[in-house]
């Protein structure tokens, strides 16, 4: 095992996008800052759908798009309800996608911010296990442990991961409930550019959005995607752990049936598999949250529970970037006052905000509540798909009022209005 140095003012525990985002932003400032990270290279330990949001990134670095290693812009949007054998698509396509994100590779692109903090000063050391945090006298954070060796610092950056030991040794981290975590599985599957932009009707660097909900799941409470890359597919599923195991439903038996399913088949035929990977995904939000920050100690991104399901958008590694920066500013301010207690480290919070972190993760903290009902991922797309089965269904016979083929499709598949309205108002009122 290499020989750790000591001292520094900032250690950062995690190589991903919050972790980077607080070593680049302390080093362009002249601070000795040293990064961790347990994986062979940034990224090789890290799994996500598979798309970015850049404001972030772009406040930290406005000219990342120069070198940035990413797959496609997304100025495609569509959201498809699914049963077994029929399907209802919703699409937006914009040219002025800049906001919208963009597609890229967590390998490549973890590796490649974790360098520009490195280009900035910072020092990166990989395949370092942190095994708990070292205190002083009066129980402050004044390092962390690693094996035999003890690295001290003024501040310690917790952005180790949803499952943080970090947060867990410093006991800022709450006791995890089953229902936070959903199960993620994600396929890359290889096919030319050219017959990407073919069968999702784009062209140039633009790409595509799908987010699929009902069937792929087998109606349990999850979705499934798909990104276009350059030259490949992100497909994946996210469904409730709990759900599984009620179900006794392997995860990799739904992935199968989703590529089965005809309009998914048509997209990803004569496909590729180049990387298969699977991971726990939280989804509680803001109730998951642990505590931020303590004597000498902050947390972000994924550590903090940093993510953002409202069904529409997912967002995380945006978040995790913005706090990362929030950290850095907090650490600026206290090193000031030479002061890294609870107290002076409570600037965190505010920053959080400020960032729209927190704001954003406030405003739709109703939001992973409502997204647990049942109904959202087995009636409704049911529903919605027999919908516009009998709307577009033309047999001879006389042809019924919208009216009455909405309220035929909601007797037949047995939903109750009143759930309906109710489903209705909440959502509303949640997201």
């Amino acid at each position: 095992m290499v020989k750790l140095p000591t001292d520094y003012d900032v250690i950062v525990v995690g190589a991903g996008p919050a972790g980077s985002a607080a070593a680049y932003s302390l080093a362009k400032t002249g601070h000795q800052v040293l990064i961790l990270e347990r994986g062979k290279e940034p990224g090789s330990k890290n799994v996500y759908g598979g798309r970015i949001y850049p404001y972030s990134l772009s406040e930290l670095i406005p000219e990342f798009l120069d070198d940035v290693p990413i797959q496609r812009h997304v100025s495609k949007e569509s959201i498809m309800f699914m049963t077994e054998k029929a399907s209802f698509q919703t699409t937006f396509s914009s040219d002025s996608s800049i906001n919208h994100g963009f597609t890229a590779f967590r390998s490549e692109f973890d590796k490649w911010f974790a360098n520009k903090a490195v280009e900035m000063g910072a020092e990166l050391f990989t395949e370092v296990k942190v095994d708990n945090v070292v205190t002083d006298d009066k129980n402050c954070i004044i390092g962390i442990k690693s094996g035999d060796d003890e690295i001290t610092s003024k501040l310690v950056i917790a952005a180790d991961g949803a499952t943080s030991i970090i947060a867990k040794k410093a006991g800022l981290r709450k006791q995890f409930h089953s229902e936070y975590f959903s199960v993620g599985i994600k396929e890359v599957i290889e096919l030319s550019d050219s017959i990407i932009n073919d069968r999702f009707s784009i062209s140039d660097n633009n790409g595509a959005a799908l987010v699929c909900v009902g069937s792929p799941t087998n109606y349990l409470r999850g979705g499934a995607f798909i990104y276009t890359n350059k030259s490949s597919l992100s497909l994946g599923l996210v469904v409730k752990g709990v759900d599984l195991v009620d179900k006794k439903i392997q995860v990799s038996s739904l992935m199968n049936n989703f590529k089965n399913h005809p309009d998914i088949h048509n997209l990803i035929k004569d496909g590729k598999i180049l990387e298969y990977s699977a991971h726990l995904v939280p989804e509680a939000g803001f109730n998951m949250m642990p505590k931020l920050f303590n004597d000498g100690i902050l947390v972000c991104g994924d550590a903090a529970g940093m993510l953002l399901n409202n069904g529409y958008t997912f967002r995380g590694v945006d978040l995790a970037i913005s706090s990362g920066i929030a950290a850095a500013e907090t650490f600026i301010s206290s090193n000031h006052a030479n002061d890294f207690s609870h107290s002076s480290l409570s600037t965190y919070e505010k920053l959080l905000y400020q960032h729209n972190v927190l704001t954003d993760i406030k405003k739709f903290k109703k939001g992973p509540k409502y997204m647990e009902n049942p109904r959202l991922y087995s009636d409704y797309p049911k529903l919605i798909c027999d919908i516009f089965e009998n709307l577009y269904n033309v047999d001879g016979n006389s042809q019924s009022l919208v009216r009455n083929i909405v309220r035929r499709s909601i007797k037949n598949n047995n939903v109750s209005t009143i759930n309906l309205i109710l489903d209705s108002i909440k959502g509303a009122n949640s997201l």
